[in-house]
């Protein structure tokens, strides 16, 4: 069975450090088999998808756009074709959660990221968090109450190197396994150890 591992994190570029740590990691999941999964926008997710494009791994992509025309105005320095799968949020998404109300176009926005975030951590077996904020916290706390396992990329700044700290103190039960890894390959290994044993 081939695992679908959802990487998620900061919307921009990191340090150089950080820019190496994501492309080792998209090689990593490439050699490994897995479909990455990201959330279709621009930065660090899409560093480690276009890292492991390379090496010939399957991408998926969710994005909060409702078209392409909307991905390639909202992200312009990205390659769309870089997605083997790129889901959009329909407009029926609205007429069906809204009941028609006219939504203001950031609240829109808005609204769309966070479906996205529910879409893509929904379709992915576990996920991995490279950096990340806001949006990415929302990622890791969606991979936690599905009970899936988590992986958090030290030394890549943001959300990744808070959660050691942070993590412990959370009350809230879960049947997730966070794991903290430096190694990019170590890390996936251990995670689709991870997995395998969440699907046995």
């Amino acid at each position: 069975m081939r695992h679908k591992i959802g990487v998620y994190g900061s919307g921009v570029a990191e340090n150089q450090q950080a820019i190496q740590a994501a492309r080792e990691l998209g090689y990593a999941l490439a050699q490994r088999n897995v479909i990455v999964i990201t959330g279709g926008g621009s930065g660090m997710p899409y560093l480690v998808a276009q890292a492991a494009k390379q090496q010939g791994a399957e991408i998926w992509g969710f994005t909060p756009e409702r078209n392409a025309l909307g991905q390639q105005q909202s992200y312009p320095s990205d390659d769309i074709t870089l997605y083997d799968k790129l889901f959009f949020i329909p407009p029926a998404y609205d007429c069906a959660f809204f009941l028609n109300e006219q939504l203001s176009d950031s609240l829109d926005r808005s609204t769309r990221l966070k479906y996205r975030n529910f879409l893509s951590t929904t379709h992915a077996d576990a996920g991995i968090i490279v950096a990340g904020g806001w949006g990415t916290m929302n990622e890791f706390t969606n991979l936690l109450y599905d009970g899936k396992p988590v992986g958090i990329l030290l030394g890549t700044g943001g959300l990744a190197d808070e959660l050691p700290e942070w993590y412990p103190r959370l009350r809230k039960k879960s049947e997730s396994t966070v794991r903290f890894h430096r190694v990019p390959t170590d890390l996936v290994t251990i995670l689709l150890q991870d997995c395998a044993r969440s699907s046995s």
